[in-house]
């Protein structure tokens, strides 16, 4: 009730607060969260030893992940605020190309998968496209807190985005595929070697999510991928990729593999151009002592 209730009081402050204050404060706590969260920070310093690769400084990578941790309160603040968001105002602070990519993909008839990872702005791009009038749905973790949990559903219900939660998913994502709707899955979770796909990602071996391939290869449906950042006036720069092409064999396996790897190169560009905005604040790669 004491987390709720803070909440609560953190969205109703954030929703009639000037939206340049807000983001202001946001930075603050940011800075506050990267110096008293020393897991968090570790974990985030880690990840970007691998994105910004050994030519980079110590200092360099110290930088990026503290205005990671500016950007995600300012991505909290945008969720904060969504549920009385105005479309046309977000619309105004928007600059993003490529949605005949999506429209193709949805003339298609077998629904459409948007795959991404934890980067940028995603909140507002699902006000953006419940905005236009695409019907969106979005895989999610169910977070600990019920209260906090179905504010966060009210929340997305509000901007027209049904909140799938991930224990239950797969019934709803076939059912929405099939009504030739947008489903949004986020991919970059850290697995262990015996639940995901083996992938290269910054030039090291992991386990990802197979989950958009196998979901792509037995629905026909379309994956789409794409990227909505902040820039450096707290406005939106995006672009939708055109859909996935690939082959299929009948080695299902090998399919998967190949599909899920040329989403990790995808994503993994999109992470190399905007390190700062990559929220992973789990070790993404396994230390060398905790491999089996």
């Amino acid at each position: 009730m004491i987390a709720y209730a803070l909440v609560l009081c953190l969205v109703f402050l954030t929703q009639h607060l000037p939206l340049r204050f807000s983001y202001a404060v946001a930075a603050v706590v940011g800075d506050l969260a990267y110096v008293f969260w020393p897991r968090g920070r570790s974990n985030v310093i880690d990840n970007l030893r691998y994105v910004l690769g050994p030519e980079a400084t110590d200092a360099e990578i110290r930088s990026t992940a503290r205005r990671s941790f500016r950007n995600y309160l300012r991505l909290l603040v945008d969720f904060a605020r969504g549920s009385n968001a105005d479309p046309s105002a977000v619309e105004r602070r928007l600059k993003a190309s490529g949605w005949e990519h999506l429209d193709e993909a949805f003339a298609h008839g077998k629904g459409v998968l948007m795959v991404g990872s934890h980067l940028g702005s995603w909140e507002i791009a699902g006000t953006v496209l419940a905005g236009r009038g695409y019907r969106v749905s979005a895989v999610s973790e169910t977070l600990g807190n019920e209260r906090i949990n179905r504010m966060a559903i009210d929340s997305r219900a509000a901007q027209g985005i049904e909140l799938i939660p991930m224990e239950y998913a797969l019934k709803r994502v076939f059912a929405a595929l099939r009504r030739n709707e947008a489903v949004g899955l986020v991919t970059d979770r850290p697995l262990t070697s015996d639940r995901g796909v083996p992938v290269e990602f910054f030039g090291q071996r992991i386990a990802w999510p197979s989950g958009p391939a196998v979901l792509a290869l037995r629905t026909g449906a379309k994956i789409i991928t794409g990227y909505l950042v902040r820039n450096e006036r707290n406005d939106y720069i995006g672009e939708i990729f055109p859909p996935l092409e690939f082959k299929t064999t009948d080695d299902h396996e090998s399919d998967v593999r190949r599909i899920t790897q040329q989403l990790v190169r995808i994503q993994e560009d999109v992470i190399r151009r905007y390190p700062d905005q990559w929220f992973m604040f789990r070790r993404m790669w396994p230390r060398e002592s905790d491999s089996p």
